[in-house]
């Protein structure tokens, strides 16, 4: 895991990277796509709070469900992934394109404390990696809150286990896109 250090990402944003995902999202590697998330936060358009629809997994998700059934071949090993408890599980995701942000989201941190806390561009952003690394299935949101760029999500099951994952918000709050 690498936390994001945003200045890193200045200039990076390549508005090709998303074409390259509607074509060829295996060629994308992990470092490429950091770059197009987080280098993204640098553009006026974010500080407007205007996310591309190619930065969403639901986008993709939706786009790719829609398609015809003779394209869709899903890479399992890339739906891999650790869970917090360190099990390996599945992604659920139903494309290559949301299993790419996942795991460019997976690579800034595990979500189990502040320190830790996974980036994401926006606040969507986090309940699309929820429903699709956490299983969001029987699991309710109790409690939200935000201190210093960090989003606390308490997550509770219909047993009454909860879960918490903390998301770093903290670049909406940098370029005023939260006003």
């Amino acid at each position: 895991m690498k936390k994001v250090n945003y200045s890193d990402y200045e200039g990076k944003y390549d508005e090709n990277i998303l074409t390259k995902m509607a074509t060829s999202p295996e060629s994308i590697d992990v470092e490429e796509m950091r770059a197009t998330l987080y280098g993204y936060t640098f553009t006026p358009e974010y500080a407007k709070g205007i996310i591309p629809d190619a930065l969403s997994m639901d986008y993709w998700r939706d786009h790719y469900l829609d398609g015809d059934d003779d394209d869709k071949i899903l890479d399992l090993e890339a739906m891999m992934h650790e869970d917090k408890e360190g099990n390996f599980g599945l992604y659920l995701a139903d494309s290559p394109q949301e299993q790419l942000i996942l795991q460019a989201i997976d690579s800034t941190g595990d979500g189990k404390s502040e320190d830790k806390a996974l980036c994401v561009i926006n606040v969507q952003q986090e309940y699309e990696y929820i429903e699709r690394a956490w299983c969001l299935f029987n699991k309710n949101l109790v409690q939200q809150s935000v201190n210093n760029g960090i989003d606390k999500l308490e997550l509770q099951d219909d047993f009454g286990n909860t879960e918490v994952v903390y998301f770093d918000v903290s670049r909406c709050f940098e370029t005023l896109y939260y006003r």
